[in-house]
């Protein structure tokens, strides 16, 4: 049977593909009209300098994804006149049947391939809304941009979407290949949980918080006001009348600057001990155009919550800028970050802070090497980060940073270096005192479309408190075709 499916998938990509295009990462083969087959191969050598071991790991993997509804907006806006109209929008939707098929180690038959186990129809989108409109005003009957959360502010980065990974279903349901190597391999942030990206986030969509929600406003091109209702049960359960109560606004004063706010109150929620808050939050972004492919855009906001139950204040203030070289809807994956097309290119400097005086700092830089780089040919990227600067919870900051430059060489070499130091953080998010020092250089090959090669010998030292802990490193060559 396994040998049976693997024909069919061959023969799938046999008589529907078309010549792929060359990227990066190499090609996707076409399977009819809304499906692709991907298949990944590679081998690496590597020489361990400690102790003079030497070996190969082969991998081989074969991901099928049929999106049997491609990704669209979908939905049905009734025809507006003088009346009420429903507006029913789901936005960036898609069905899609995502299978892996993978086998470690070199010497295997074709059924290692099918140790997998049936994957359901997966549904995602980005935003769903069902409204009756009337002219400008609006009723909400669901909308999953109208809930109870303030959050508006936080550390912001170019790398936002990386260190998020966990946010994609195929990466949190280990539904890709090779799901837990490919997605934020560099593991950020460095600090981990040591770097509070968000000091103020009060956030009422789990399971048991809300029952159903109710909402209503105005919308114009450039303002919109939100009221909305929440309870915690329904109507024959919530016997303690627990209600939260809150407001979005979006203001647009002049063009390429905005400005939102938001709030809610929690009523009765202390029944039974747990928190009742009230919170509110506002933030403003502009964004300035130098060019098309060059925008400057810096943010800056304030969250706060008072729990009434523990008569505790909170806030969260914090502000920073974008900094846009390629366009700000321009998305790239890269081979040493993130294997998805979801890192901008530029630069990113935040920073925050909260009413116990932790303030924390993140500088970030992609941009890698080739003819569309900021400087011509040199590239790669920055990943500096620190966290607690006052000095409040220790007796230093902590502080980590992560560096590669590199150069393109006619398209096909790419000479790099690397660097990194942080401190080692175990378990428990605590420091153990040591430091971890990381080097790396090596080149990285394109010769022919489809096949890579990668030559590195790197190290990763350590400074204990005992003293320095030399590592001899490992020198690796890697053989890779992906199509």
């Amino acid at each position: 049977m396994g040998r049976k499916i693997i024909v069919l998938l061959l023969c799938a990509a046999y008589g529907y593909t078309q010549s792929g295009t060359p990227s990066d990462t190499g090609a996707t083969l076409t399977v009819g009209r809304n499906g692709s087959l991907g298949l990944e191969t590679s081998t690496t050598f590597v020489a361990d300098m400690n102790d003079g071991s030497t070996g190969l790991e082969t991998k081989a993997g074969i991901e099928l994804v049929l999106d049997l509804f491609p990704r669209a907006d979908r939905g049905a806006l009734s025809p507006q006149g003088q009346g009420a109209a429903v507006r029913l929008q789901l936005k960036n939707a898609a069905f899609t049947w995502w299978n892996t098929y993978q086998t470690d180690g070199g010497n295997y038959e074709q059924d290692d391939f099918n140790s997998w186990t049936a994957r359901p129809l997966i549904l995602s989108f980005d935003s769903l809304v069902s409204d009756v409109v009337w002219k400008n005003f609006f009723l909400r009957i669901v909308g999953t941009q109208t809930v109870m959360r303030t959050n508006l502010i936080s550390l912001r980065s170019i790398f936002d979407d990386v260190m998020d990974t966990d946010d994609r279903f195929y990466v949190f349901k280990n539904q890709a290949l090779w799901a837990s190597q490919r997605y934020n391999i560099q593991a950020f942030p460095l600090l981990k949980g040591r770097l509070d990206r968000d000091l103020v986030d009060v956030d009422y969509r789990s399971a048991g918080n809300v029952s159903g929600i109710l909402a209503g406003g105005v919308e114009f091109d450039k303002f919109s006001f939100t009221l909305k209702a929440a309870s915690k049960a329904n109507g024959k359960d919530n016997n303690d009348n627990a209600w939260l109560i809150g407001a979005d606004a979006s203001v647009v004063p002049f063009e390429n600057f905005k400005i939102d706010a938001t709030g809610f109150a929690a009523i009765n929620y202390d029944a039974d001990g747990t928190e009742n808050p009230y919170t509110g939050g506002i933030a403003a972004e502009y964004r300035l155009p130098f060019l098309d492919t060059l925008i400057f855009a810096p943010f800056g906001g304030f969250d706060f919550s008072y729990e009434t139950t523990k008569k505790k204040t909170m806030w969260e203030a914090g502000g920073g800028a974008l900094f846009y070289t390629r366009g700000i809807d321009t998305r790239l994956s890269y081979r040493l970050l993130d294997y998805d097309d979801v890192i901008p290119v530029g630069f990113s400097l935040s920073a925050n802070i909260n009413e116990e005086s932790q303030f924390n700092a993140l500088f970030s830089w992609f941009d890698p090497a080739g003819e569309d780089s900021l400087i011509r040919n040199f590239g790669g990227f920055l990943q500096f980060e620190i966290a607690d600067i006052l000095s409040k919870y220790g007796d230093s900051p902590d502080y980590a940073a992560l560096i590669q430059l590199e150069y393109s060489i006619n398209g096909k070499f790419f000479p790099y270096l690397r660097g990194g130091y942080k401190p080692e953080i175990n378990s428990q998010i605590q420091r153990t005192g040591d430091f971890i020092i990381t080097s790396a250089v090596g080149c990285y090959i394109k010769p022919i479309n489809f096949f890579a090669l990668d030559c590195r010998y790197e190290r990763s030292d350590k400074q204990e408190t005992s003293g320095f802990n030399a590592d001899n490193g490992l020198l690796s060559l890697s053989f890779t075709i992906t199509m």
